[in-house]
């Protein structure tokens, strides 16, 4: 009984130093760093419609709390509590591998410290200036939340415990509200639910809870979005935007000619006022020289090119023109047109767009690993062969099945993830960085008793 009791006295006190490792790691950054303006920054901080309705509320709180918008502090304020959040989440899931998988102290620490050192390659190898959790950005809360719920959504396969699908369910639904992409936590929270009824061999149940699930997750996300905008603009109306991205591969891949599949004249000299500037400029898939490296350079080179410099203000000066000054019918019918771009050129392109996604997949799955040079394309190959041998290693062994559940979850994220964003934009390591640290907690967790076993035999050997 005593040895059972200081055994859970030591667990906890090395459970709070690894909480206090990984506060002081990601709040000193805070610090030295401050709040970093990105970009995309002044969308979230105006609560510009195009946005989903989470991280601006997120940063609204913090301005109401700490002086309104002529102070900078609030910004701050909210890096802060991001930084907290990145600590938290690397914390709890290397607290849960400890005890879950009975792992040694420094193999726990070295678990804790991966998401770290994703963090620093962001800062230093990639050369941002900054980490994503003290930028004011999605990615300064969402990815920090994708971890806290991959920790909980292999608690719940595991375990089947109620709490750990509630709060599966509820950071689903924040970060689906926070980014589009994040439907990919809704795809493998139904992948587990599947998973965890079929072992009951209960088909029927994982129908129902999954769509049920589905359903009331989408609808309070309805909900957030319906009130958020009503509240802030007077009308009832989701964010807009989503399709733009879709579009923006319409354009990419279209030829001149798809200009007769669109049936309103108006919008048709749209689409040929946009498609000449960008063919013009050499923005567009046949523009890219041969060669996979060449085509998806491209595509990344010139996607923001099309989009933001061209597509964008065009769509908006034309809803303007038309529609009035509202920003609510402004947005709503930029909408309708891309979506009238969209359903008429799209299906006559599928080819293309389809040699554009394999392109982009694999792309993705190099950037969630690696960066996209000539070196690291190899080591990327490589770094995945050995990821899926252990996964067959582990496969064999029945000891290895909660290891072999946590390693086909990761794979399973990184394909859905690739795969969405594969789809409609170009896979920048920001995109794809949501699965690199369980990537390598994967394939650190495969090895480690693999690699033992060899270091053994050779001692033996000796």
């Amino acid at each position: 009984m005593q040895f059972k009791i200081h055994n859970t006295i030591k667990n906890n006190l090395f459970s709070a130093s690894m909480l206090i490792i990984s506060l002081a790691f990601y709040l000193f950054f805070a610090f030295f760093d401050g709040a970093v303006i990105c970009v995309d920054s002044p969308g979230y901080i105006e609560m510009n419609i195009s946005r989903e309705p989470f991280y601006p509320l997120f940063l609204a709180f913090f301005r109401l709390l700490f002086g309104g918008a002529s102070s900078d502090f609030y910004l701050f304020a909210a890096i802060v509590a991001q930084s907290i959040l990145a600590a938290a989440s690397a914390w709890s899931l290397a607290a849960f591998l400890h005890r879950e998988f009975r792992l040694n102290k420094p193999l726990s620490l070295l678990i804790l410290f991966i998401p770290m050192a994703v963090s620093l390659l962001c800062r230093f190898a990639a050369l941002r200036g900054s980490m994503y959790s003290n930028s004011i950005m999605t990615e300064g809360i969402a990815i920090s939340c994708y971890l806290l719920f991959f920790r909980y959504l292999f608690e719940y396969t595991l375990r089947q415990t109620k709490r750990s699908f509630f709060a599966c369910g509820f950071l689903t639904f924040l970060l689906i509200s926070t980014r589009k992409q994040m439907v990919i936590s809704l795809f493998m929270l139904v992948i587990c639910i599947f998973i965890v009824y079929f072992k009951k061999k209960n088909y029927l149940g994982a129908i129902v809870v999954s769509m049920l699930c589905s359903f009331f997750i989408l609808l309070c996300n309805a909900g957030l979005d319906l009130g958020y905008n009503y509240i802030l603009r007077g009308e009832a109306v989701t964010h807009s935007s989503d399709t733009r991205f879709i579009t923006t591969m319409a354009f990419y891949t279209a030829e001149r000619d798809d200009y007769q599949y669109i049936e309103d004249e108006n919008i048709e000299n749209l689409f040929l006022e946009i498609y000449d500037i960008c063919d013009e400029n050499n923005y567009l898939k046949s523009s890219a020289e041969s060669g996979w490296l060449n085509r998806v350079s491209h595509f990344g080179d010139f996607y923001d090119c099309i989009q933001i410099d061209t597509m964008w203000p065009h769509i908006s000066a034309y809803a303007k023109e038309h529609y009035g000054d509202d920003i609510v019918d402004i947005n709503v019918n930029t909408d309708l047109i891309m979506n009238t771009i969209n359903s008429s050129v799209i299906p006559h392109n599928i080819g293309k767009i389809a040699a554009t996604f394999l392109d982009n997949f694999l792309s993705g799955l190099i950037t969630t690993v690696a960066q996209r040079n000539a070196l690291l394309i190899w080591y990327s190959f490589f770094i995945y062969m050995l990821y899926i041998l252990l996964l067959f290693y582990h496969m064999r062994r029945k000891q290895s099945r909660s290891l072999f559940l946590f390693s086909m979850l990761t794979l399973f994220s990184i394909i859905l993830n690739v795969g969405l964003v594969s789809l409609v934009i170009f896979c920048q390591t920001r995109y794809t960085i949501y699965n690199m640290a369980l990537f390598y907690i994967s394939l650190l967790l495969m090895l480690y008793e693999p690699a033992g076993k060899l270091l053994k035999g050779r001692q033996h050997a000796v």
